[in-house]
């Protein structure tokens, strides 16, 4: 996808009730990932490094300050929103799926190895203080508790709560929802 279009994608994502969400240190960490990541696909050497130079440095103390680290080499689908930042890590390798939203305290990386990382899909909502670790695959339309923590494969349409994780199917919810309403 090209780069415009993924940044567009990313910064419909802080529109709420019609005005956008300037105040948000997250949009800046999300552009100068976007920035970080379309500079090591540059093909002439010197000229990527010379980039890199520039850009690493104001990559860090934006990362430093906002508390998100996201490592330049995950992959991560246009239409990324990250709400309430601090203590978000994302390693690299990492690779995520379009319209994700993260929360504050979520950690994305390796359980054993340095490439047992995660693979999540799209729509995933990742709550509060969560963390996915492991060569697991997130399916599409996720949703992952506050503070739970995934270990497993989530299948699609299902809900990950609790430590370890566990597995609840979005139809299951709804029927026990149904179900105490009378």
């Amino acid at each position: 996808m090209e780069f415009w279009k993924i940044i567009k994608s990313d910064l419909k994502r802080y529109k709420s009730h019609g005005k956008f969400e300037w105040f948000e240190p997250s949009i800046g960490v999300i552009i100068l990932f976007r920035i970080g990541h379309s500079l090591r696909q540059i093909r002439f050497v010197p000229v990527r490094w010379l980039l890199n130079l520039l850009h690493l440095p104001i990559y860090m103390i934006t990362c430093f300050f906002s508390g998100i680290h996201i490592a330049r080499g995950a992959s991560i689908g246009p239409g990324l929103r990250i709400f309430h930042y601090g203590c978000i890590v994302i390693n690299s390798g990492v690779h995520i799926g379009e319209n994700c939203t993260i929360r504050h305290g979520v950690t994305l990386g390796n359980r054993r190895e340095d490439f047992d990382l995660p693979v999540l899909g799209d729509n995933v909502d990742i709550g509060a203080g969560a963390k996915i670790l492991g060569a697991v695959h997130v399916g599409n339309d996720v949703s992952i508790g506050a503070n739970a923590v995934v270990i497993r494969d989530v299948p699609d349409n299902s809900i990950a709560v609790g430590v370890p994780a566990r597995i609840i199917s979005k139809s299951e919810k709804d029927n026990e929802e149904q179900n105490t309403l009378f």
